[in-house]
């Protein structure tokens, strides 16, 4: 009971969430209890990337990139805040996932299919966009090519300011 309890408490908590910090301390509380791991000092950043890129993590780094364009075509097809809400939590999911030091694509995938189901239940968005992708919830996205001149250019980029609250030093 507590087990189901806890994963209510999440799922409530992230149709909650206004921000980019409440929904990935939810993220690094479901690794922690679906695979017992966990990492701080990670920082967020949003730039405008290709379209086929939802988000990247640099193996090494302490930095998550999300698709600024990506992500605002999504807040405004969103029927609601859980829906933006599950999107940057199936993202954020993943790429910490990379953080951790999972570096195959498919492992990843599958265990973000797996912490979202366990922790969300079978039907919450986020675990149809974990199994599906956003393109089949969102169907409406646009995949606009853009042109060579366009990726000789450096992407806008902004860092998100606290994303994370916990901070720990490296030397444990």
């Amino acid at each position: 009971m507590e087990a189901s309890q806890n994963n209510m408490d999440v799922s409530e908590s992230l149709d909650r969430s206004f921000n980019f910090s409440e929904v990935f301390q939810l993220v690094k509380r479901s690794v922690k209890t679906s695979i017992g791991r966990r990492r701080t000092g990670l920082m967020l950043g949003l730039a405008d990337l290709p379209d086929y890129v939802g988000a990247f993590h640099q193996m090494g780094s302490n930095f998550i990139v999300m698709n600024r364009s990506l992500l605002d075509q999504i807040t405004h097809l969103a029927k609601d805040r859980r829906y933006i809400n599950a999107y940057v939590f199936y993202t954020l999911l993943h790429e910490y996932l990379h953080t951790l030091g999972y570096a195959d694509e498919g492992d990843v995938r599958r265990l973000t299919r797996q912490i979202c189901s366990r922790i969300l239940g079978p039907d919450h968005p986020a675990t149809r966009l974990a199994v599906d992708g956003p393109a089949v919830m969102f169907p409406e996205i646009t995949f606009q090519h853009h042109g060579e001149s366009r990726s000789r250019r450096l992407p806008k980029f902004e860092i998100v300011r606290e994303f994370e609250r916990e901070y720990r030093s490296y030397v444990a």
